[in-house]
């Protein structure tokens, strides 16, 4: 994995030392549909923890590494033909139990997860808070080099969080894609659609049954 990808991974060390679940299966299952269904994204859904993460996967994405271990999770999804050591686009989903908890506002919590690491034209930009159904999220820009350069990477981020957990649907690119990058953002997070479940025993509106 490159400098971005590492960047991402900081808040979720644990991750490293777990032992990756075969994908080949899914993987396989997923070059099917698209090979099926001419459209240009498919709702997908990833039980993490307490609460199940929505996004739209785009095309044409298969799955190709999870691993969990201590409270975190990552999955992370690259075109077909790509790896997650050689990729353009990556969708990542991750999950950090007990990250929630810390007594920090939403921004802090943000700018201490993400706003970290060294790489040459490291970028870091909070774009605020987002409204959506039982949870928002926070919209986050990292990255690093140049926009536009060949080793440039960039990666639009959703951050959610309850009182126990953080939750992240990302997307990420790397070399000529990122130019224009930054202007894009929220465009590029409009279209992952990134939204997350009810927990078991809440009883906010949207949790509750008409």
């Amino acid at each position: 994995m490159k400098r971005l990808i590492a960047a991402l991974l900081l808040a979720w060390p644990a991750v490293l030392t777990a032992q990756a679940v075969p994908l080949d299966g899914n993987a396989a299952m997923m070059r099917e549909l698209w090979a099926q269904q001419p459209v240009d994204s498919v709702g997908a859904v990833q039980q993490v923890y307490s609460r199940t993460v929505s996004f739209a996967l785009p095309r044409p994405m298969l799955p190709a590494y999870t691993k969990e271990v201590g409270g975190r999770f990552i999955m992370q999804y690259v075109p077909d033909g790509e790896t997650v050591e050689r990729w353009t686009r990556m969708v990542m989903v991750t999950g950090a139990v007990g990250a929630g908890a810390a007594h920090l506002s939403d921004a802090e919590l943000a700018d201490t997860l993400f706003n970290r690491g060294q790489c040459e034209g490291r970028v870091f930009a909070d774009l605020g808070a987002v409204a959506r159904p039982v949870l928002g999220y926070r919209a986050l820009l990292i990255g690093c080099g140049a926009e536009g350069a060949p080793t440039a990477e960039r990666a639009a981020i959703a951050m959610f969080r309850d009182t126990e957990t953080v939750w992240t649907v990302q997307f990420a690119q790397r070399g000529a894609g990122t130019g224009g990058f930054a202007t894009r953002v929220q465009e590029e997070l409009a279209k992952l659609d990134p939204g997350v479940t009810c927990a078991p025993g809440e009883t906010m509106p949207e949790c509750t049954p008409q």
